[in-house]
């Protein structure tokens, strides 16, 4: 199989790109909550943290796509003694497993804040559809799954563009305004002290952290793409998905700064679960219903894997064991998620697993130049 010869499949490319996308814009990004803490609340500095996510972004998802390629790994998860080595790669491997299960809760927070601050239906309602369906889904198995969820993916990715552009055209205006507005903290109706969330203490933190949890996701499930599909295929999909999403978020978080005062009832921009759905509702009142439907389907696209994960690593996927623990694991996400505030289980949960996301980057850039290194030497 030459390299250099490969024909791409730009069917393929197109859902592995979708799937991409689909995976990282779970419930923290489609509620705009994640963009919030990452990107917007560092005012025009933002960019800057766009730069150094989509940079790790491909460095690291071209890393696992070409050992998964190369090593035929037997469990996705197996890509972290590979670039860790066995004493620290077992850590990551079993650190990765608890933090893609953590992450189901968020799922869960995401689903149960869209629909009570959309449909004012009580909280439990969103998380008891969502891990049913998760639930569901996992039992089903995997197959299926990148080609289910890689056709949402676009769909939420064109919304979440098309909302920042409206808005970007129609209150651009407001931009400098707003940054004013996060430079000085002047937050309309903040208490005392209180202030917008962010995930660290500058920009650069906050981009290796943004683009270290997501690692933590993204390192079983593209090893295993890297050996289910063509590497031209997958590289190509690799940098569609980061283009489409690295544009979302720009839109969206300046979409937010030009509106980070809007709202009304004491839930503005700047605190919102769901920023977006301000958004919407601002660009047209009706819009807001069909857009809440989205960022569920949003949730579903991402917590499908999230709970996939955890239940691989323990049992063997198709045996009762499998479906008894994907229903035990499920429950016991649903009920952690509807305990804890969802602002709180992102700001808490993505931002120390990105800290460990990027210091396996490290392993990762250690390791190249190892094997640069030998391959010279040889």
């Amino acid at each position: 199989m030459g390299n250099g010869g490969e024909k791409v499949s730009w069917k393929r490319v197109l859902i592995l790109a979708g799937a991409v996308i689909a995976f990282t814009i779970g419930s923290g990004f489609a509620t705009g909550q994640e963009i919030i803490q990452y990107y917007t609340a560092y005012g025009v500095q933002s960019l800057l943290v766009i730069l150094v996510f989509a940079v790790a972004f491909l460095y690291y998802n071209f890393n696992f796509a070409k050992a998964g390629a190369e090593q035929k790994f037997e469990r996705g998860n197996d890509v972290y003694k590979y670039f860790c080595g066995k004493y620290v790669g077992t850590f990551c491997d079993y650190y990765s497993t608890l933090f893609c299960y953590m992450s189901f809760f968020v799922m869960i927070g995401g689903a149960a804040s869209t629909l009570h601050q959309e449909y004012d239906l009580p909280t439990w309602v969103g998380g008891v559809i969502l891990a049913a369906l998760a639930i569901l889904t996992v039992v089903g198995g995997l197959n299926s799954l990148v080609d289910a969820i890689g056709i949402v993916g676009p769909v939420i990715v064109v919304l979440c563009i098309a909302i920042g552009l409206i808005t970007c055209i129609r209150d651009g205006g407001n931009i400098a305004a707003g940054l004013d507005i996060i430079e000085q903290g002047a937050y309309e109706g903040a208490k005392a002290g209180e202030t917008m969330k962010n995930a660290g203490a500058n920009w650069l933190i906050s981009g290796l952290s943004y683009a270290g949890f997501v690692l933590l996701w993204f390192a079983s499930f593209t090893a295993a793409l890297g050996s289910k599909n063509k590497k031209k295929d997958l590289n190509y999909g690799i940098i569609g998905g980061t283009i489409a999403v690295c544009v979302a978020i720009g839109l969206i978080a300046f979409a937010q700064i030009a509106n980070v005062n809007t709202g009304a009832n004491g839930t503005y921009i700047w605190n919102a679960d769901i920023p977006n759905l301000i958004l919407a509702t601002k660009i047209w009142k009706p819009f807001s219903a069909i857009f809440a439907i989205v960022v569920f389907a949003g949730i579903y696209t991402t917590a499908v894997p999230l709970l996939y994960n955890p239940v691989s690593r323990f049992a063997k996927e198709g045996t009762p064991r499998f479906k008894i623990l994907t229903v035990v694991l499920g429950v016991a996400g649903l009920i952690v998620g509807l305990f804890l505030p969802f602002r709180v289980l992102v700001n808490i949960i993505y931002v120390l697993n990105g800290y460990v996301g990027a210091v396996l980057i490290l392993f990762m850039i250690w390791k190249n130049i190892k094997d640069f290194r030998n391959k010279k030497k040889a």
